[in-house]
């Protein structure tokens, strides 16, 4: 019942994003360096009224419209368009993510890519699926083979927090580049760790998140046979703000090379 909640809505949204990018209407700043569009208000305004009409009880969070909170032990996690950057510039790598959480531990969730028409769904303890099929992380041994990406530059509204940030992320990169086959950053956190758990990438940190960005795809990744800690190691809830994914197998390695927690004694680029 949930899990097809989350799939209808995210299907029903994911078509409408589609639709509506052929003709954006306005688009809008929300910061220096971050926009909105209709469509994601849209969308956002669709996923809510159908998740309330059928969970009238159920709290909410929403990348657009903030929390609705009833006192309930469910909360639904919804970004209705992950990635608005891509999808603004007509880049076909953003998507839709709906997630359940029942006392901060993620249930069920579904991801949409509507422009790859691609459907991630998983249930805690149930596995993780791409259009139906089993999916599982890579089997990648050797951080020397593997290809990693990581989160935007630029994010937050904050010119302080942005420019740190920035450096945080320059840090994470420089610490890893020399150590893996390619980093690349995608732009979308639903993309990317929805690639973590088909095989198609075999590490993925952010150094800033909010919890709709990764709800869905951290219980995704760790169906799928991944991992998912914070940047020093820490088990990963929904109130970090850091995210390491991996393969599992490479997370080790891959936190031994970032080194996350030296980056605030020292700085500055290695």
């Amino acid at each position: 019942m949930f899990l097809q909640a989350a799939v209808d809505a995210a299907y029903a949204a994911g078509k409408v994003a589609l639709e509506r990018q052929r003709s954006l209407g306005s688009i809008r700043f929300k910061g220096a360096k971050d926009v909105v569009t209709e469509a994601d208000l849209e969308c956002d305004r669709l996923i809510r009224e159908r998740l309330e009409k059928a969970f009238p009880d159920h709290n909410l969070l929403t990348e657009e419209e903030g929390s609705s909170d009833k006192g309930s032990e469910y909360r639904w996690y919804v970004d209705p368009i992950d990635g608005t950057i891509n999808y603004a510039h007509q880049i076909p790598l953003w998507g839709v993510s709906i997630g359940l959480a029942r006392g901060g531990e993620m249930l069920c969730g579904a991801i949409f890519l509507p422009a790859l028409d691609e459907l991630y769904t998983v249930v805690s303890g149930g596995g993780a699926f791409l259009n139906g099929e089993p999916i599982r992380v890579s089997s990648v041994t050797d951080l020397s083979h593997a290809v990693i990406s990581h989160g935007d530059f630029n994010v937050s509204a904050d010119d302080v927090e942005r420019q740190r940030l920035n450096s945080e992320n320059f840090w994470a990169r420089m610490r890893t580049v020399a150590s893996v086959q390619r980093v690349k950053c995608l732009g979308s956190a639903a993309v990317e760790g929805a690639f973590i758990a088909s095989g198609r990438l075999d590490g993925y940190w952010m150094v800033y998140l909010k919890p709709w960005d990764v709800a869905v795809t951290t219980l995704l990744v760790r169906e799928a046979g991944g991992t998912v800690t914070d940047l020093s190691g820490k088990p990963w809830t929904l109130e970090t703000n850091t995210a390491l994914f991996s393969n599992s197998i490479l997370h080790p390695s891959l936190l031994a090379s970032l080194d996350w927690d030296r980056r605030r004694v020292s700085p500055e680029s290695p």
